[in-house]
């Protein structure tokens, strides 16, 4: 899915949620907070037009966490062939898993 033909800029990240089931790890706030995760399909180049310097990116295909309270949705979101997908900033992210690591092994 990572041929999607969705532009990114800046800091920004497109990530296809997945479900808790399939990512490798599990998080858990200790607010209480629901912890999504997500398969990145896009990204921007990095750079970040606040502080006029560009970061690191995660990988495409990285698995990544955030955090989403019961009052506040992070990113922009949209449904496209059944897949939810959010638009979220780099400091959304808690952990990023790299692309062979981010998957939970069938079994």
């Amino acid at each position: 899915m990572s041929d999607l033909p969705i532009e990114v800029y800046g800091i920004y990240l497109l990530v296809r949620l997945v479900p808790d089931e399939a990512a490798a790890i599990q998080l858990q706030c200790p607010r209480g907070a629901s912890i999504h995760y997500g398969e990145i399909v896009s990204r921007g180049d990095g750079f970040d037009s606040e502080g006029n310097v560009f970061r690191a990116m995660p990988h495409i295909d990285a698995i990544v966490a955030f955090e989403e309270s019961s009052d506040e949705t992070r990113g922009h979101s949209f449904v496209l062939a059944g897949d939810e997908f959010r638009l979220v900033t780099l400091d959304d992210i808690l952990v990023a898993l790299p692309p062979r690591w981010g998957r939970r092994k069938p079994g």
